[in-house]
C-alpha cells in the first residue's frame, strides 16, 4: 500500500495506545481510576486547565510555523540536502519524547509538592528533572554524532543523501541538551501555575527569533551550517529570559510557604 499503507499503520497504532490506555484506566484501583459514574464538568478546574493547556497549545502550534520558515531554508539547498535533512530530523522526535518524559515528570512533581507547601521539595524536582533531561539529549546526542551514517542509513542508501544528513545530525547532537534548559524550565514555571508569560517568551525566543535569523543570518551566509545553527541559538536565548522569569516566580511564591 506504499505511503497509504504507513499512514494506515500509524491511525491503527493511536487507537489501540488509546484503547490500552482506557483499559488500564478502568482496572485501576488508583486515585487515578476512570469511573464513568463519577464524569462531570467542574468549572473551576476546566478554567484552570484552559488558563494551562491553551497558551502550551498555542506554542506548539506556533513552534511549527516557524520551523517551516526553517524548511523554506532547507528547501531552497539541492534535493539531496533536503532529503539528508528530512532523514536526519527523524533524530528529532526520537530525542525530544525521550526528554519531554523528563519535563512531565518535573511539572507533576513539582505542582504535587507546590500544592503540598513542601518548599525543600521544589526546586529539587526542578533540578534533578532538568540534570536528567539534560543528560539524556547530551549522551543521545553524541551517540548520534558518533554514528550519524548508520542511522541515516536506516532511511537511505545515498552515500550523498547520507553525508547532507550529517550536517544536521552533527549541529543538532550538540545542541540537543541546551534545549533541556528551555522546556525544563518552562515546566517548571507552570507547575507553579504560570503559562502565559512562558509561551509568551518561548513565541519570542524560539519563534519569532528563527524567522529573523532565517531572514538575516541565513541570508548573509547562504549556508546549511548557518540555518541549523538558529536552533542552539533560539534555544539558548529562550533558556536564559526562561530561567530568569522562573527565579522571579520562585522568589516571589515559593519562599513565602
Amino acid at each position: 500500500m506504499s505511503v497509504a499503507g504507513v499512514a494506515l499503520a500509524s491511525a491503527i497504532s493511536q487507537y489501540i495506545s488509546a484503547l490500552l490506555i482506557l483499559m488500564a484506566l478502568f482496572r485501576s484501583k488508583e486515585v487515578y481510576a476512570l469511573r464513568l459514574s463519577c464524569l462531570h464538568l467542574n468549572k473551576d478546574r476546566a478554567k484552570d486547565l484552559l488558563r494551562m493547556g491553551l497558551p502550551g497549545g498555542l506554542q506548539n502550534a506556533i513552534f511549527q510555523i516557524a520551523n517551516l520558515f526553517i524548511q523554506v531554508g532547507v528547501n531552497s539547498f539541492s534535493a539531496t540536502m533536503v532529503a539528508g535533512n528530512s532523514a536526519a530530523a527523524n533524530a528529532d522526535g526520537l530525542i525530544y519524547d525521550v526528554m519531554a518524559a523528563f519535563y512531565t515528570a518535573c511539572g507533576s512533581f513539582m505542582g504535587q509538592n507546590y500544592g503540598a507547601g513542601k518548599k525543600e521539595r521544589i526546586l529539587k524536582s526542578y533540578f534533578v528533572s532538568l540534570a536528567y533531561s539534560f543528560a539524556v539529549g547530551a549522551v543521545m546526542g553524541l551517540t548520534l554524532v558518533c554514528f550519524g551514517r548508520q542511522f541515516l542509513g536506516l532511511f537511505s542508501g545515498d552515500v550523498s543523501v547520507i553525508e547532507a544528513g550529517m550536517y544536521r545530525l552533527t549541529i543538532m547532537g550538540f545542541s540537543y541538551g541546551v534545549s533541556a534548559f528551555m522546556d525544563c524550565t518552562i515546566a517548571a514555571s507552570r507547575a507553579l501555575g504560570k503559562s502565559v508569560v512562558p509561551t509568551a517568551v518561548v513565541i519570542m525566543g524560539s519563534c519569532v527569533f528563527r524567522i529573523i535569523w532565517v531572514y538575516t543570518v541565513f541570508a548573509q551566509f547562504q549556508t546549511i551550517s548557518s540555518l541549523y545553527l538558529v536552533y542552539i541559538c533560539s534555544w539558548t536565548i529562550t533558556a536564559i529570559a526562561e530561567i530568569l522569569y522562573f527565579s522571579h516566580v520562585y522568589r516571589s511564591q515559593v519562599k513565602g510557604i
